[in-house]
């Protein structure tokens, strides 16, 4: 299945965004019915942010491993924002609501610590 080369996208998206964590980048399948419900997935202190259309068109032109992720989940309707700490700590967030054909949402989550 499809699942697998998500996984192995995923990895390529954390490195390509400039992560420097050692987990930079995570794709997981949830049940939660959006990003902002998202929230548990993140420490209390991150607060959710919506991102700039043209940010978010920027990171797929920049990073082809995410343009591949969007084209392979394209039926499904996505949402892109931040859930931010501070300043220099953020995840960058998608959310695909793919659950009523594949049974699951998926959520990637990238993270980003400027320096």
């Amino acid at each position: 299945m499809f699942v697998n080369r998500l996984f192995q996208l995923t990895f390529q998206i954390g490195d390509r965004l400039g992560c420097e964590s050692s987990d930079p980048a995570q794709l997981l399948l949830t049940h939660q019915p959006s990003l902002e419900a998202c929230h548990v997935y993140f420490p209390s202190d991150y607060a959710y942010e919506g991102l700039d259309a043209e940010v978010w068109a920027s990171y797929a032109a920049e990073v082809s491993a995410l343009a591949q992720m969007i084209e392979i989940l394209q039926t499904y309707p996505l949402t892109y924002g931040l859930y931010r700490q501070d300043e220099v700590s953020w995840w960058v967030c998608a959310f695909w609501m793919a659950q009523e054909d594949l049974g699951t949402n998926f959520l990637l989550r990238a993270h980003r610590v400027e320096t």
